[in-house]
């Protein structure tokens, strides 16, 4: 067994000590463990390591040069664990290395720094599993430690010389030991409760924590019917964040209950000013003025070194140093106090205090953090006093230790030896309740779900008091991924703990769960706004307050957002949940993705990733970034903005998307490619994404990718690759592309009306005018009254009516999308002004330029800022030189001169000059006289 010894760090009464030019060295024996300290430096530079030679063990540390007075104490040093310590001066860089030589194997040793003073420290010390020493078979007294409601134990300093112990008032042996009463309501005992900061914070969260609700008993609220569930949505959810809240782990209530039961100190008064000094101590510890107790106490021992007195007063003097320890938490009054009880231990094995002193050490060891100090104490105790009425408590302190530190199986071991051995049946259900925590903590979370359910089997009569069970449970089935069993656990575990502490982390949970099963968006803000209102800003309630903060900033102004960053930044701050940074940069990132603001979601995170190069889980952040990237590409396809689509994947191509499987940034792209007209790129890229999910067919992860990145059916690539070699004039692939299209009838809107123009397209290229039109003319009348979907096809009625020669019905099928334009608005520009252009260029050919005028204006008037339409406005401007109307034309031409394509410019500008010479040449000509006329 390894063991963690925190010494004092001072220099020691009665240990060898040799100190040189602030310096100092000191090696001492202590029990059964050896001390070994050096102090003097700011900085310490040194290599510990165990070595064995010819049967021989050591251990060799490197340090700092020492000098030749402390090389003389260390050499001359042995004890029962260092048989012989050796220097050697010249090592590496001038450092000194030392030698210690181990009696056995079983020796380890513990190496560690101190602050305040600085000191490297080595403790040695003896393993016990591998020495498997005898258990002492000494008696040990039977008072020990009492319960909450016992008679204080008391302890007496009596006149007579020859009695110098330490004496107890009456108890009742029922109330000798350490007792967790198990008909007390629920938690009376084990204590799980995180402390609140505020006081009134504290008394605002108790009165609202309970979440019982008369109006809906049966928590309705928190549950989801098996018809609701989405599968959908469970594999949506493989790509969000869910924080890992702590490990519900009932904290043993044993230190307080020694606190309160602290011994009761009595010198009897006598006539000897060595008693009057002696009551003087004892009126100073009772008043707690330890300064002064201290000064007066050191003394005290110098004057009276044989004092009758002496037990008592190294007691007291430990427990003062404790208490001043409970009081500031400083760990050098820790230290002392430890020390100090050792010493009074080691002069007085016999004493009343004994038991209570070693059990405090553990307790005290355990609650401040030093797991292998507790080892060492609890260990001590049960080897020094096996029949220990304690024993039991005292393997469930060292299995809590080895919980703490991660020895699962040492921890599984004791929980073993109380259920096979124990004074009380309370503790092997105790044991049996905490043996699931070590192998959740362990993730071995079906093993742990296994150990639950057994104890609240087998020991329901205290399933009431050990919520650990229900919690940690539900938990377990989160991480396993059986997310409506979760969900079932969780609302049972509100339902028998509505006000525990960690009703907040399961409030949340719920929530979470039901997002994740597919409930409705009302019924999940619904768990995490209640879980808000009842817990505030308590630790359990801060991951539901920054869900609801990161989905409600879709729908916020400007300056509401910013301060919605500010307080889930603020929030994360002051959490101490793991990874709560990376959580709520998430958070963030995600309420700007919902905003559409795809640059500031994907920079945050990019930013994130680079500050943390070295995260443990940066994958998710990795992920997010790649996510948010192709949803931006999806959006702006969406909206038929290909050239922003292809300037963002051009800026993502050689890092986050580099390396990439997804499938959906081939499609993204390959729409992009099509809308821009680079037809041969779209169409190699539609082929390597429909053969790839042609491989995925029938396969599960044909299924999570469909969710995950939102993969086109094989109908829609199919139509895009139609529509593709039908633009490449490769007609008969278009034609086999249009025929694999299974299900046309589950297409969009939008796809459904691509397909039948395909397909009347083809049908105009083999000729046949009239079943094209027929194809047309049906779907206009299926989708009668849709502006945003019909204005297409009457667009290509019209291009089939002009080729058919019925350039009248073009017309009035060209006047429907205006119509439809004007009514609603919806059309898309770039159908509307084809439409625009394509009248009035029928207009102009049928020689109608009052009409063919009126087009090309409307045309100018809405489109020429964001197309190119140079050739139009001068059509218009030549309509208005061929009526002779030479300034009106003029007036229509000019903003050409401005253009970067100069052509259009040039030629109505040779219009004008030609027009300008045709006037004077006939001016000229009128000036001629009457016989050049003749002639």
């Amino acid at each position: 067994m390894r063991s963690l010894l925190r010494c004092l760090t001072t220099i020691l009464l009665l240990s060898p000590v040799t100190t040189w030019a602030g310096v100092e060295v000191q090696i001492i024996e202590q029990g059964d463990t050896v001390h070994f300290e050096v102090g003097g430096k700011t900085k310490w530079d040194y290599e510990l390591k165990k070595m064995d030679t010819e049967k021989k063990f050591f251990v060799e540390l490197r340090v700092p040069k020492l000098s030749d007075s402390g090389l003389q104490k260390l050499t001359s040093f042995k004890s029962k664990l260092i048989t012989a310590v050796a220097v050697d001066s010249k090592g590496p860089d001038g450092q000194s290395i030392v030698r210690f030589q181990l009696a056995n194997d079983s020796i380890e040793s513990f190496d560690y720094l101190t602050d305040q003073p600085s000191r490297l420290i080595v403790d040695f010390f003896i393993n016990q599993d591998k020495a498997a020493a005898k258990p002492s078979t000494k008696s040990s007294p039977k008072t020990v430690l009492p319960i909450a409601n016992s008679e204080a134990a008391s302890a007496k300093a009596v006149a007579a010389p020859a009695d110098n112990t330490l004496q107890s008032k009456e108890r009742k042996p029922a109330n000798d030991t350490l007792a967790l009463n198990i008909n007390e309501p629920a938690n009376a005992n084990l204590v799980n409760r995180p402390e609140e900061s505020k006081a009134d914070a504290k008394t605002e969260t108790l009165n609202r924590a309970g979440v019982f609700d008369g109006a809906d008993p049966g928590f309705e609220r928190f549950q989801i019917k098996d018809y609701e569930l989405k599968e959908e949505s469970v594999i949506a959810a493989k790509e969000n964040t869910y924080l890992e809240f702590p490990i519900l782990h009932l904290e043993l209530p044993y230190l307080e209950s020694i606190k309160t039961n602290s011994p009761v100190y009595e010198v009897i008064p006598a006539d000897t000013d060595e008693n009057k000094q002696a009551r003087l101590l004892l009126t100073l510890f009772q008043k707690k003025r330890y300064n002064v107790f201290l000064k007066t106490l050191n003394w005290f021992l110098e004057k009276y070194p044989q004092s009758q007195y002496d037990e008592i007063v190294r007691f007291m003097w430990a427990d003062a140093y404790f208490d001043q320890w409970l009081e500031a938490r400083n760990a050098n009054d820790f230290d002392l106090a430890i020390l100090r009880y050792r010493l009074a231990l080691q002069k007085y094995p016999q004493s009343i205090l004994a038991e209570r002193t070693q059990m405090l050490m553990g307790f005290a060891s355990l609650d401040r953090g030093d797991y292998f100090g507790t080892l060492r104490q609890f260990q001590k105790h049960l080897r020094v006093r096996p029949s220990s009425p304690n024993r039991d408590i005292a393997r469930l302190g060292i299995a809590d230790a080895y919980l703490k530190i991660n020895r699962w199986d040492e921890a599984i071991e004791q929980y073993n030896e109380i259920e096979k051995e124990h004074s009380d049946s309370k503790y092997v259900k105790m044991a049996a309740y905490f043996r699931g925590d070590v192998h959740f903590k362990k993730q071995d979370f079906a093993k742990a779900i296994v150990d639950y359910q057994a104890a609240i089997k087998k020991y329901p009569d205290t399933a009431s008091e050990f919520p650990n069970a229900f919690f940690n449970q539900a938990a377990a089935n989160f991480n396993l991924g059986n997310f409506k069993q979760s969900l079932n656990d969780f609302n049972d575990y509100l339902k028998k703990f509505p006000a525990d502490a960690y009703a907040g982390y399961a409030m949340t949970r719920v929530g979470e769960l039901l997002e994740i099963l597919g409930a409705d968006k009302k019924k999940v803000n619904g768990a995490f706004l209640e879980t808000y209102f009842r817990y505030g800003d308590t630790p359990s309630s801060v991951v539901a307050r920054l869900r609801l903060l990161s989905g409600r900033m879709a729908a916020m102004k400007p300056k509401e957002v910013e301060k919605a960053v500010k307080d889930i930044e603020e929030l994360a701050k002051n959490s101490e949940l793991a990874k709560i940074d990376q959580f709520a940069t998430l958070m963030i990132a995600e309420g700007f993705q919902k905003r559409k603001e795809y640059d500031k979601a994907t920079g945050l995170l990019i930013k994130y990733y680079q500050a943390h190069p070295t995260g443990s889980d940066l994958k998710m952040v990795s992920t997010r970034i790649v996510k948010y990237i192709n949803d931006y590409l999806r959006d702006l396809v969406s909206q038929g903005n290909y050239m922003d689509a292809l300037k963002v994947h051009n800026r993502y191509a050689d890092n986050w998307l580099k390396n990439t499987n997804r499938i959906d940034t081939k499609f993204n792209v390959a729409r992009s490619f099509e809308l821009a007209g680079v037809l041969n790129e779209s169409e190699t890229l539609y082929r390597d994404t429909i053969n790839r999910i042609y491989a995925l067919k029938g396969t599960k992860e044909e299924k999570e990718r469909s969710v995950i990145e939102k993969l086109p059916a094989l109908d829609e690539l199919n139509l895009r690759l139609s529509a593709v070699t039908f633009n490449l004039g490769k007609f008969s692939q278009s034609f086999d592309y249009l025929k694999a299209i299974k299900n046309p009838e589950k297409l969009s809107d939008i796809h459904q009306i691509d397909r039948v123009q395909l397909a009347a397209s083809l049908l105009e290229k083999k000729g046949d005018f009239e079943s094209a039109t027929r194809y047309l003319v049906e779907l206009l009348k299926e989708w009668k009254g849709i502006p945003e979907l019909v204005a297409d096809p009457y667009l290509s009625l019209a291009q089939l009516e002009i080729k058919m020669g019925k350039r009248t019905d073009a017309v009035e099928s060209l006047q429907k999308i205006e119509k439809l334009m004007q009514e609603s608005g919806k059309v898309s520009a770039i159908t509307h002004s084809k439409a625009l252009e394509l009248e009035g260029n029928l207009y102009f050919e049928d020689g109608k330029m009052k009409e063919a005028s009126a087009a090309y204006e409307r045309l100018l008037a809405k489109y020429e800022d964001v197309r190119p339409l140079d050739s139009i406005r001068y059509r218009l401007g030549e309509i208005h030189f061929k009526k002779g109307e030479n300034q009106k034309a003029t007036e229509i031409w000019e903003p050409l001169k401005n253009r970067k394509n100069t052509f259009w410019h040039k030629l109505a500008k040779e219009q004008l000059q030609s027009s300008q010479f045709g006037g004077e040449y006939k001016k000229y000509i009128k000036r001629i006289p009457a016989m050049a006329g003749k002639e």
